[in-house]
């Protein structure tokens, strides 16, 4: 190999690895920063890290992921109420109770597309708000559970899924909220 080729195929492997770093480095200081207040650093890395574009993600892309990451979520766990609904239980209070979460969680779709919009246009404060309506959603489906069936609640067999949900809306709002505010 020639050393021009060589210097070339050098400063293109430094400059993916600068990118690289570059991106951690964005990942780890806007979750350091949220991590003071009402998310977990290490739930905030590991979370926006299971998509690989953020490695070498700004703060933006990492707000178009935190959105995503959520409104894939909500996806899930209304596909998981609607199945368990139809499958799992005998039990009519259990069954409209899930019916109900479902129809929360499809709900909250129109925010999810409108807040991935707003960040997508960089206006993160448009899209804080329409992430605060989602965070609503799960509290909701848990009051449908804990309603009163002949005097005592019954335990949502999504609560883990809710709260999932919540921590990942929780995660979204905070990291577009963050950018909001630079």
């Amino acid at each position: 190999m020639n050393p021009s080729a060589m210097l070339s195929l050098l400063l293109l492997l430094l400059l993916a690895g600068r990118q690289a770093a570059a991106g951690e480095t964005t990942l780890n200081s806007m979750c350091n920063f949220l991590g003071g207040d009402y998310v977990n650093y290490d739930y905030c890395v590991s979370t926006l890290s299971s998509d690989p574009v953020s490695a070498t993600a700004d703060g933006h892309t990492l707000a178009l992921i935190a959105v995503n990451l959520t409104a894939a979520n909500a996806t899930a766990v209304r596909s998981l109420a609607d199945s368990l609904s139809v499958s799992a239980s005998s039990d009519s209070f259990v069954r409209a109770s899930l019916q109900n979460c479902s129809s929360l969680y499809a709900a909250s779709s129109p925010d999810l597309l409108r807040s991935f919009a707003a960040a997508a246009a960089r206006n993160y404060t448009a899209a804080t708000t329409a992430l605060s309506s989602v965070l609503r959603v799960p509290a909701g489906c848990d009051e449908a559970f804990a309603a009163a069936k002949e005097g005592a609640a019954v335990a949502s067999p999504i609560r883990t899924e809710n709260n999932a949900f919540s921590d990942l809306a929780t995660l979204a709002k905070a990291v577009n909220n963050y950018l909001a505010s630079d």
